[in-house]
């Protein structure tokens, strides 16, 4: 287990909306972000009725693996990832990934031409773990923590918060919510 006390951008981050050109602000999935200084667990769960929304990053699926801003870019290594996508990297603008400036605990990623995601702050950046290793990533900034676990075909993944349990899960053969 790695302590780390981090930048701004570590903590455990909830999804308020995603828009899409030409679209309002909307949310279709219960979608959570946990970052540490150096791994993220991303788990997003669809609501019912909404698995097949065509929005992107907004189906049922999880991934997990290392961030870094480098070279003006972030960059997210996915070394894990429910839908088979991994390993690569997603790569964005750092200018695009912000803390909104009316208020420090909303980070914005604003992928021009794609999509717009606005995420609230559950956790402060401040001490965090993960834990990497055996088809396994897990973190915890503060009370809230995500792992998730790829054992063959099948997966685990689950977001929670020590104070009100469970928050989002995944945990099936074909990496569908329960």
């Amino acid at each position: 287990m790695t302590p780390h006390a981090g930048p701004w951008f570590v903590g455990a981050w909830r999804r308020r909306s995603i828009t899409v050109p030409g679209s309002e602000p909307t949310e279709p999935c219960e979608a959570w972000w946990i970052q540490t200084g150096h791994h993220f667990v991303d788990v997003r769960v669809a609501n019912p009725g909404e698995e097949n929304n065509g929005l992107p990053y907004s189906q049922t699926r999880a991934f997990a693996g290392r961030f870094e801003v480098a070279d003006g870019e972030v960059r997210w290594h996915l070394d894990l990832d429910t839908a088979g996508l991994a390993p690569r990297t997603d790569r964005a603008p750092a200018v695009g990934l912000y803390l909104s400036r009316n208020d420090p605990t909303v980070m914005i990623e604003d992928a021009p031409g794609r999509f717009r995601e606005v995420w609230e702050q559950r956790a402060a950046a401040g001490p965090s773990t993960s834990t990497v290793g055996g088809g396994e990533i897990s973190v915890q900034v503060g009370a809230i923590a995500a792992t998730l676990r790829l054992v063959g075909s099948g997966c685990f993944a689950r977001v929670w918060s020590e104070s009100t349990g469970t928050l989002a899960v995944i945990d099936s053969p074909a990496g569908r919510a329960a």
